[in-house]
This record gives C-alpha cells, structure tokens and sequence, in this order.
C-alpha cells in the first residue's frame, strides 16, 4: 500500500508523463505472464506424464510380447537371473520348455491371420493351466517356457504338464474351420548350482528327447543321453575335418568262391581311427555322416580312394562298394562314379555297386533309370541286405539286379536255425530261377560253410576266411599268403573278438 501511495502522488506530480498508462501496461503484462507461466507449466506437466506413459509402454513392450502379453524372452531371462540371486543351492526349481506340434502348417493352409489367433488361444490356455504363482513367457515362434514355484514337486509339475497336454488338443476356433494342434514339453530340475544358461539348455534338450519319442508328451532331461547327444555333435563336428583329411579309410573283406575257395574280390568298408577317441564304429559315423548330409563326400572320398587301390592288384579282383539311401537319391551319384573310374582308371567291370532296399521301394522308375545308367557304365548292381526288406520280390521283379546278397542274420550259425535254413534254402531257389549270382555274409563257422555249399552258394565272405582289412594288409596278404588268390578257411575254433564282428 506505501509503495502505491508513494506511486500515486508521484504520479500527480508528473500528470504530463502519462504514467497510468504505462502502470496498467506492467499490470497487463504481469497477468499474461502469469497466465503463460501457468499454460506452460501444465504443458510441460502433460508432456512429462505423456513421457512416462510413453517409457512405460516402450519398457512393457520391450519386457512382453506383443501378441500375447505374455513375458517375452528378455524378460523371461531376467526373471531367472533374479530368482537365482536369491535361492540358495538347495532351492530347486522346475523349468517347463514347451513347443507347438504342427503348428507351421497352420500358417500354410490358414493364414497368418489363423497363426496369430493359435498363438494367442494357446498364451490364454497356458495361463489357465499355469496359474499366477508360475512364471510364463513366450520365448518366440511357438516355442513358450515356465518356471514353476519353489514349492512344486515333480508330482505337481506333471499334472500341470498332463493338463497343459490335454488342454491343447481343444480344437481352435477360426471362422468355419476348426485348428488342432498338440505340443511337446521338456522337463527339468534346477538350482543355482546350474547357470540359467545350462538350464534353459537341458530343458531345451528335453524338449528334443520328446519330439523325438512321437510329440504330444512330455520328458524330463535326462543327462546320460545328454551326454550321448553332446558326443554325437562332437563327432559330427570332427567329421567334416576327417573327411577332408582323409582320416576314415578304406578297408577291405575278401569274398570268396565257395566252392574253391578262390578270392574274387573285396567289399569295401569305412573305418576311422580317431586320434583320441580311438577306433568309432561305422554304424556310428555313418548314422551321423547321414543325418548331417556328409555321407556323399564321405562315400566319394572312401571309394576314389578305393579304387586307386585295387588298381595295383591283380586285375581279376573286382571291388563291391554299398551305396546308402542318401547318397543312391543323390542326383550326381552316376557322373562321381563315372568321374573316380575316369580319374582312377579302374575297369568299371571290376565294380560292383550294393543298394539296400530301402533305395529304391519308394519309386522303381526312377530306381531303374538310376540302375540303366550304372550299368550302363559297365558297372554291376547288388541288391544287398536281402530278406530284411518288405517287398524283395517286388526290387527283384522290376530292378535289374545281377546279385543279391543275403543278410548275415540269416548265416551266422544257419546250422543250428532250421527256419534261417528254410529262408535261405528259399532265396537260393529264387536266385537260381532268375539267374542271380548270391554273396552269403557273415560265414563263421565251418558249419554254416558247409550249409551254403550244399545250397551251392556261389560266393561268401565272413570271419572265417578274414575280417577287413586295411589296404597295406590287402598288399601284403596278395604277395604272400593269396599270393595263389586262394584264401583257405581260419582254422576250426575261432572266434573273432567283439570290435572285430562290428568292424567286419
């Protein structure tokens, strides 16, 4: 009040200055600026809500997946990592990996739009059957995990599990179609004694084991198998540098005339000598050379080499080569062949290429046309394995076949199997009739020799002439004891250790 009293009179004393005018201005100005001052600090207030709002939903969606809600992979991680800073090395938990069955086909035949409404029918589901005390995430795809409460046992682990796996054959509802879909899910125990990082892995493991066993179940991880599975990848990894070293070689098991006993060739057979692992059982490597898609380079490398082998043996010796399934259906197989004998110079006529069944049942007009061309180079085709098939008559009808083999579970100790005798008595009938010469494997005893002479059997090979042989030991055996190509049975007794019946 002063201080406008002492305006006012100032303001009579100076009437030609006009300063009422310029006290409402300032006042004018005061209020707007009060009024702006207010406007921005409740701009500024929303702007920062906003912001807030804006950083809680980037940190949501960054922590859940979008479609399902769900904890997504980041989230489930950290969630882990905090319950493993708290347990103690007694604590164990259960981790639940779970996976669609059939669920591409979905997308296939329905539409994204159909994948999407699955994938959240099943999120839905998941809750239901999990519950609030378990943690629940979708790590991505079709593949979703929970970690359940300290205080389920195994016992209530698995009925949740059994009505998770129930639940999900519940048809999904889309438009007029109807969706089924299963899932399979990995079991396993963990404590803090394990990294998350391990058990998210054995859990993945045990995901595998129950595809594997058919899908729609569950299995717990089991760490023997693991073990073996882990051995497998290493194998499988050491593979590849074996084949482009040259480690796995070829070996040889003679065959013989049975009648006079006459060596007439060799069947070739891989084997690898692992530095440190020591011998690996074909039916090892091969499975894994198989499944890996190695077994066309590893085929190629075992026979070329081979090839340029018995080129520096007598020129009456032929060489039997079995070629799997995967390598038969392999477009090229023909031109590799022709492209070793090419580069060997080996006569084609001393080759004899061996296929299973299991070649060629699925079509025999590509089978034959494959067949045409092999022989067409000149070399001879077997059927091997024979008898353990489903329709050898059909292969034999249709496939033009110049021998069969028959398989050893048929030979071995055929004196003392009436039905291997009737069997074999049978095949021989059949050869005969279509004019097919016939390779006995797995001859080991002087009885089941003279069983096959009686039949005139006209080839053999088994442990009691040799078990195979590395290709020095080939060269040495020519120059001395077949110097005469004569290989006489192993005298009366033998009996061949066990890692040498699996490598023969």
């Amino acid at each position: 009040m002063e201080l406008f009293e002492r305006f006012y009179e100032y303001s009579r004393a100076h009437e030609d200055w006009d300063l009422d005018e310029f006290a409402l201005l300032i006042l004018n100005l005061t209020v707007a600026l009060i009024f702006s001052i207010g406007f921005q600090w409740r701009r500024l207030k929303k702007l920062t809500l906003e912001r807030e709002a804006q950083r809680q939903r980037a940190e949501k969606n960054a922590r859940h997946d979008p479609l399902t809600g769900l904890m997504n992979r980041r989230a489930f991680s950290s969630a882990l990592e905090q319950i493993a800073d708290k347990a103690s090395n007694a604590d164990e938990r259960g981790i639940a990996m779970i996976d669609l069955d059939r669920f591409k086909p979905v997308n296939d035949l329905h539409g994204h739009a159909a994948g999407d409404l699955t994938l959240q029918t099943v999120a839905r589901r998941l809750r239901e059957e999990v519950g609030p005390d378990n943690v629940l995430a979708r790590l991505g795809g079709d593949e979703f995990a929970v970690i359940f409460e300290s205080s389920a046992d195994v016992l209530k682990i698995e009925r949740v599990v059994r009505r998770i796996l129930h639940t999900m054959e519940d048809a999904v509802e889309y438009e007029d179609n109807q969706i089924f879909i299963s899932c399979s899910i990995g079991l396993v125990k963990w404590n803090t004694a394990t990294s998350c990082a391990e058990a998210l892995r054995r859990a993945d493991k045990a995901l595998y084991m129950a595809k594997n066993e058919g899908r729609g179940r569950f299995a717990w991880y089991d760490a023997e198998l693991d073990r073996q599975s882990h051995e497998r990848a290493e194998i499988e990894a050491e593979l590849r540098e074996a084949i482009i070293k040259s480690d796995i070689e070829p070996w040889f098991q003679p065959i013989i005339e049975i009648e006079s006993n006459k060596l007439i060739g060799f069947e070739i057979l891989a084997r690898w000598n692992h530095k440190t692992r020591g011998q690996i059982p074909p039916d090892v490597f091969i499975a894994i050379a198989e499944d890996s898609g190695q077994i066309g380079s590893l085929g190629h490398s075992i026979l070329r080499r081979a090839c340029m082998l018995a080129t520096q043996w007598d020129s009456a010796l032929s060489i039997s080569f079995n070629v799997s399934p995967y390598q038969f259906h392999d477009p090229k197989l023909v031109d590799q062949i022709k492209e070793i004998l090419k580069e060997s110079e080996f006569d084609a006529r001393r080759l004899t290429i061996e296929i299973t069944e299991s070649s060629v049942i699925h079509d025999f007009n590509v089978a034959r046309a494959k067949l045409d061309a092999l022989k067409d180079l000149g070399v001879a085709v077997a059927l091997d394995d024979f008898g353990t098939g489903y329709s050898s008559l059909a292969s034999l009808r249709q496939l033009p076949f110049d021998r069969i083999k028959i398989d050893r579970s048929f030979v071995t100790n055929i004196a003392a199997e009436p039905q291997n005798q009737k069997i074999v008595t049978g095949i021989m009938a059949l050869a005969n009739g279509l004019e097919l010469d016939v390779t006995a494997e797995g001859i080991e005893s002087s009885e089941d020799l003279g069983y096959l002479q009686s039949l005139n059997c006209s080839l053999g090979q088994g442990f009691l002439f040799e078990k195979a042989v590395p290709a020095d030991q080939v060269s040495w055996f020519l120059e001395s004891k077949w110097g005469d190509l004569r290989v006489d049975p192993i005298e009366e007794g033998f009996e061949p250790p066990e890692h040498l019946r699996d490598a023969g």
